[in-house]
């Protein structure tokens, strides 16, 4: 089974050194079970925070198609649990993979917003990942990543030393939004209860 557990003693280098990584919850993590890691977006960074940030369960999550095209790159995501999406259309394929891994009971990262935000905040959120979350009724655990952008901005080649955070919170309470009709409004409201518990995560420091 594919996990970050493979690189775990490299990343264990990176996290303690040039991008020292504390982690904030950990005990919210499902020990068994599908669930899905909802966090916001800034940097590439954030997947490989989420996977290391739970060694204990190996966490799959999509990435847009064209960095499977990356010589090397590509092959290790998708090795560590990353499967190809196609940004800006709902794409079968996808999200059969998502479905897949949920009925084999594999934890998931979504990233709400669909894109890295540009100046560190949080974005609006896309009713496609309310409807996938409504379709699965899967779990969802917010997390709230800090630093990343600072490290790793859209457009930056290489990342800076910086230090990092990741904010685990409780599992969201999504029962009465998973039980209403399929709509939009429905998909609506549950990616907004979404962001609304990650940005309750965000520490009282970070510029609101």
């Amino acid at each position: 089974m594919y996990s970050f557990m493979d690189v775990r003693i490299p990343l264990w280098i990176l996290f303690h050194t040039y991008l020292p990584l504390t982690i904030r919850g950990a005990e919210n993590i499902p020990a068994e079970g599908p669930f899905v890691f909802c966090s916001n977006h800034a940097a590439d960074l954030d997947p490989i925070v989420l996977g290391y940030s739970s060694f204990h369960r190996a966490v799959g999550f999509m990435a847009k198609e064209e960095l499977f095209k990356i010589p090397v790159f590509g092959m290790l995501i998708r090795h560590w649990g990353a499967f190809p999406v196609k940004r800006n259309q709902w794409d079968e394929t996808a999200i059969q993979s998502f479905t897949d891994h949920v009925k084999k009971n594999k934890p998931l990262v979504l990233f709400p917003e669909g894109t890295r935000t540009l100046n560190g905040e949080l974005l609006t959120p896309k009713k496609g990942v309310g409807k996938l979350l409504h379709m699965s009724r899967v779990p969802v655990i917010p997390v709230y990543i800090e630093g990343t952008f600072q490290s790793w901005p859209k457009g930056r080649r290489f990342p800076r030393p910086h230090r990092l955070s990741a904010h685990i919170g409780r599992q969201i309470p999504m029962e009465d939004l998973y039980a209403l009709p399929e709509e939009k409004e429905t998909y609506r409201l549950i990616v907004e209860r979404v962001m609304e518990h990650i940005a309750s995560l965000r520490p009282p420091s970070h510029p609101a």
